[in-house]
This record gives C-alpha cells, sequence and structure tokens, in this order.
C-alpha cells in the first residue's frame, strides 16, 4: 500500500493563492497610477488621436469618447463623465469598486471568492456588457445623423 505525499501548500489557504497579496498590490497601483495618468492626460501638449474606424467611416466608434469620460471621471466631473461614455464612467467607477474590495481583502486577510464569481456571473457580464455597447453606440449614431432627440445628453465627438 502506497502512502501519498503530502501536499506542498497549506491546507488552510486557497489553493493558487500563494502570491495574492502581491497581485492585490499591484491592482492597487494599476488602479491608482492609472486615475493619476488619466487626470494629467488633461494638461498633455497634444491631442489625441482619432481611431482608426472614425477616420475610415467618418462615424464614432463603439469606445468613442471613453478615454474623455475616463479622463472627466478622474477630474471628479461624473456628469461630464456620462456624456462622454456612459460605460467609461461605468469602469471607471467598476475599477475603483474592486479597489475597494481589494483593499478590504488587504486589511481583513480574508479572500473573496473571486474565481467562484466569474464562474458565475461572466456569462451574464459579458452578454451585459456587449448589449450595453452596442445600445450606446445606436444611440449615438442616431444623434450623429438627426441630433440630440432624447434627454439623454450623451455628447458625439466630431
Amino acid at each position: 500500500m502506497a502512502v501519498s505525499p503530502e501536499p506542498l501548500t497549506n491546507p488552510t489557504q486557497p489553493q493558487g493563492t500563494t502570491n495574492w497579496r502581491l497581485n492585490r498590490w499591484l491592482y492597487l497601483l494599476v488602479v491608482g497610477g492609472g486615475t493619476v495618468m488619466a487626470y494629467l492626460l488633461a494638461y498633455a501638449p497634444f491631442k489625441l488621436p482619432v481611431c482608426l474606424f472614425r477616420l475610415m467611416t467618418g462615424l464614432p466608434c463603439m469606445g468613442c469618447g471613453m478615454t474623455r469620460a475616463i479622463v472627466a471621471a478622474a477630474h471628479g466631473d461624473f456628469h461630464s463623465a456620462f456624456a462622454w461614455h456612459p460605460m467609461g464612467l461605468a469602469l471607471f467607477l467598476a475599477l475603483w469598486g474592486g479597489a475597494v474590495f481589494v483593499a478590504y481583502e488587504l486589511v481583513t486577510h480574508r479572500l473573496f471568492p473571486w474565481a467562484k464569481w466569474l464562474q458565475r456571473w461572466s456569462f451574464a457580464l459579458a452578454w451585459a456588457l456587449f448589449v450595453s455597447f452596442l445600445l450606446i453606440w445606436v444611440l449615438r449614431i442616431s444623434y450623429y445623423r438627426y441630433g440630440q432627440w432624447l434627454p439623454i445628453p450623451l455628447k458625439v465627438p466630431l
């Protein structure tokens, strides 16, 4: 009868979490550094380049205005961020919401079950994001063609 070897990891620690603190600190660094970069982008001496889709078709793409939305959100101007692109504001808020979760994990040493959450919700989240981007894009193209016909204030980058 063969004896099975002992596991190399701590049995109380979830599988694959050996460097979880480093990963959380890197996430906070990326979100914080990205916000600082977005804040400083408004003061850059150059203009942002126009996207390839816009150059080829003359129409705004699905992500048109997201950079400006994130820059406005980094400055605390959430109304203008929503007007530039609602999904840019949602992305900014989701990243900082994730930062709150990550900071909570670092302080309490209790890991959130991210893998289970993603396994359960990733399909629905992907479809919700796709449909949201598509609806906003169609609405913005209609604003581009026919003017603002709904009381939803969306800027159409020209």
